[in-house]
């Protein structure tokens, strides 16, 4: 499992080095506006951009960016200590659920640390979009198996608070607030009415984050024409359903393609309402919670991303900034099917554990994404090169065939930021007398 890890890592890093380039890109013009107006970190952390806030993100990136000078590459290394650690979370959560280490614990690293993240690391680099609410999920899990009271309500609590806040964790937040009221309902029957005052105390801390975040916020679907319900309304399970089918690098909408990923959804809901039943009976078991948090947060974000995207088109769900938050359900199920393998034979618990990795192992072994980093890559910098050579924002979108901001690429919104960051020689302004594109991964 070690060695497979440090593959892994060994990859997603050559990846980044290779392809990080030192320019703001797309939605990062709107996105580091605090940055831009010289605001503190807790501006940062409640900045809003439809539909989402910053975060924790936000808070990161506010320090990241002043120690570096505003390198863009830097948030790319971030986005890759920040996956790491969700990898060993994800290891820790299920050794932690069986007592010990498995080798079919190789699949997470293989699963997690593959280069499927390159749209929310390379492209347009955010931490807050899916990158640390993946982290954050992981955590979670953990925080509600602590057999410790004051530390489980503190940790949940606290970690519920700013997944809701970071990015597409507020599509998960809903599942934290989920458990703790089913828990209150049904506490069990050993310590019911501690539990209950425990869910109940939880409840209150996420309740009062609620407000807090709804304090401001204004809802928005991010795309033009959006509305609620669509006609065909069958089209957002089949929306979820091709989600999952990208996840395994599967980008076409037909009866296969459909099939498949609605078998994924429906096993991964499955997965879902059977911890929800033994929750319900009274067996309130770690493996249960667990597959609760993991498998409830990536179907909350699957409809959450079906219903803000899909009047755009059906397509938009092989998007690869959405999968990222996909891989926590498959996570819960992978546990959920090891649960339910003990009481059965031998043969039966290594059949999934195969299973489990040659999944993760088709995902990993999908180069598309070096593909893609390497194109954006060269557009970048032959737009910095033409720009540090022009100063001009129209002659580099067209040289290089790359468009800075594709919502509006000549606009003045963009030359006024780009003039900003040359006069603080921030970015790849920072050395004006190399007029050669900055070095990839630096």
């Amino acid at each position: 499992m070690a060695a497979t890890f440090t593959i892994c890592l060994v990859r997603l890093g050559i990846f980044v080095w290779n392809n990080a380039v030192d320019l703001p890109f797309e939605d990062q013009w709107v996105l580091l506006t605090p940055l831009f107006k010289g605001q503190g970190p807790w501006d940062y952390f409640l900045f809003q951009t439809i539909p989402y806030r910053q975060g924790l993100g936000g808070v990161i990136e506010w320090f990241l960016y002043g120690a570096t000078g505003w390198n863009v590459c830097a948030d790319a290394w971030a986005a890759t200590v920040v996956l790491a650690s969700a990898t060993i979370a994800a290891i820790a959560l299920a050794a932690r659920l069986r007592g010990h280490l498995s080798w079919s614990d190789a699949a997470f690293p293989l699963l997690l640390l593959s280069p499927i993240h390159w749209e929310t690391m390379i492209l347009t680099p955010s931490l807050a979009h899916s990158i640390l609410p993946l982290l954050l999920i992981f955590l979670l899990a953990h925080a509600w198996l602590s057999t410790n009271p004051a530390i489980r309500v503190s940790t949940v609590g606290a970690l519920g608070t700013l997944i809701l806040f970071t990015g597409y964790g507020v599509c998960c937040a809903p599942v934290s607030i989920g458990l703790a009221l089913l828990l209150w309902l049904r506490p069990g029957t050993k310590g019911a009415k501690t539990n209950r005052s425990q869910a109940g105390l939880i409840l209150l801390i996420l309740g009062g984050a609620v407000i807090a975040f709804a304090h401001g916020y204004q809802w928005g679907g991010g795309v033009p024409g959006w509305r609620f319900p669509v006609p065909n309304w069958w089209d957002y399970p089949r929306f979820c359903a091709l989600m999952f089918t990208s996840l395994i690098g599967i980008r076409a909408i037909s009866a296969t393609t459909v099939a498949i990923g609605a078998t994924m959804l429906i096993l991964v809901l499955g997965a879902f309402v059977m911890a929800t039943v033994k929750i319900w009976r009274g067996e309130v078991t770690a493996g249960a919670k667990t597959v609760w948090v993991l498998t409830g947060s990536s179907l909350a974000y699957a409809m959450f991303v079906a219903i803000g995207r899909l009047p755009f088109n059906l397509e938009a769900a092989f998007m690869w900034r959405y999968i990222t938050l996909m891989t926590p359900g498959v996570c819960g199920l992978a546990i959920a099917a090891e649960g339910w393998a003990i009481s059965r034979s031998k043969v039966m618990q290594r059949y999934i554990a195969i299973g489990w990795i040659i999944f993760a192992g088709i995902i990993w072994a999908n180069f598309l994404p070096e593909q893609y980093g390497a194109a954006i890559a060269k557009g970048k910098r032959a737009w910095v090169a033409s720009y540090l050579r022009t100063r001009d924002l129209r002659t580099a979108n067209k040289e290089a065939d790359c468009d800075v901001y594709f919502p509006a690429p000549n606009s003045p919104f963009i030359a006024e930021r780009l003039n900003w960051l040359e006069q603080r020689h921030l970015s790849f302004f920072r050395d004006l007398n190399n007029n050669s594109p900055p070095a990839s991964g630096r």
